[in-house]
């Protein structure tokens, strides 16, 4: 089981691309913080991406692909005492295409993609959560990856093409980059000892992690789980705790009222989900739901 392919369709990703700006110097501009995540690509001569929280400025470069997971508010200039060009708020549109703001009358020395992806079912679950406030992916040669580069030079020309069809391509593209993005950040992360993203590069651990999003509906007991893994009992629940987080039937609960919030937003019967979650009957459901989540589930549809 693929537990980060899971985890990412349970989250219900949709990618946008809200517009193509080109520029000359001087420029700057100010993007308020927003409720969905925001990234950038960039074509330029150099500059700086200033964060809120951050006490300096992080230098950036032609190629450039910046993620801002949690929406901070943040500035984009190539110089710091650079004026304002515009103030911007990206959130995320299902319907509206994207936008051009070509250079006019001189030669842009900057083009710089901007878009927001957003979660349908963000919930609590620990990916999204340990990511850090910014990604930034190099873009010189070497630190970018081929199929990444591709599919970021795809973006690119796909935003000043007029074929049929360039907004739905450029919604799937944009996809492919918040995955690619977060296959990157997660390779860099060798040195990693603690949190859910840990776990993904344990071997028994992320085993384990794949048995459970696998088959949520089994009663799965730690001494199962530690001989799946060919681990003693003890060993694997101190090591799937240090790394995850959390004991792993606590982790079990937790990615069943995960599925089950889903599952409720998209009208399934509560039976049904009792049964496909592994409950005995829909009002031993309603009982974990309540405890785990803290309103009842029929509540919870209610408030969408």
């Amino acid at each position: 089981m693929d537990v980060l392919t899971d985890v990412l369709n349970s989250l219900d990703l949709k990618g946008w691309l809200s517009s193509r700006t080109e520029t000359t110097t001087p420029w700057r501009f100010d993007f308020a913080a927003s409720q969905d995540s925001i990234f950038h690509i960039l074509k330029l001569s150099g500059g700086y991406l200033c964060v809120e929280g951050e006490t300096s400025a992080r230098r950036i470069e032609d190629g450039d692909v910046i993620l801002l997971p949690h929406g901070h508010a943040h500035v984009l200039c190539d110089e710091l005492a650079s004026p304002l060009t515009q103030e911007l708020h990206l959130n995320y549109e299902a319907y509206r295409e994207h936008r051009l703001f070509p250079c006019q009358n001189e030669q842009a020395t900057m083009v710089m993609l901007c878009g927001a992806f957003h979660f349908e079912h963000w919930g609590n679950f620990p990916l999204l959560h340990c990511l850090p406030d910014v990604i930034h992916i190099p873009g010189e040669q070497g630190c970018m990856g081929e199929d990444f580069a591709e599919i970021v030079n795809w973006i690119g020309r796909e935003s000043i093409s007029l074929q049929s069809g360039s907004e739905a391509m450029l919604r799937r593209l944009t996809e492919m980059l918040f995955i690619q993005v977060i296959r990157v950040w997660i390779d860099q992360q060798a040195q990693a000892t603690g949190a859910w993203l840990a776990a993904l590069r344990d071997q028994p651990i992320s085993m384990a992690l794949g048995l459970i999003h696998q088959s949520p509906e089994r009663g799965w007991k730690v001494e199962e789980l530690a001989d799946a893994v060919a681990l003693s009992r003890s060993a694997f629940s101190a090591r799937f705790t240090q790394l995850v987080g959390e004991p792993p039937v606590k982790y079990l609960t937790r990615w069943r009222m995960h599925v089950a919030t889903r599952l409720l937003k998209n009208e399934v019967s509560m039976d049904r989900i009792a049964r496909q979650l592994g409950y005995d009957s829909e009002a031993a459901f309603r009982k974990a739901f309540k405890r785990e989540v803290g309103i009842p589930p029929a509540r919870y549809r209610q408030q969408g």
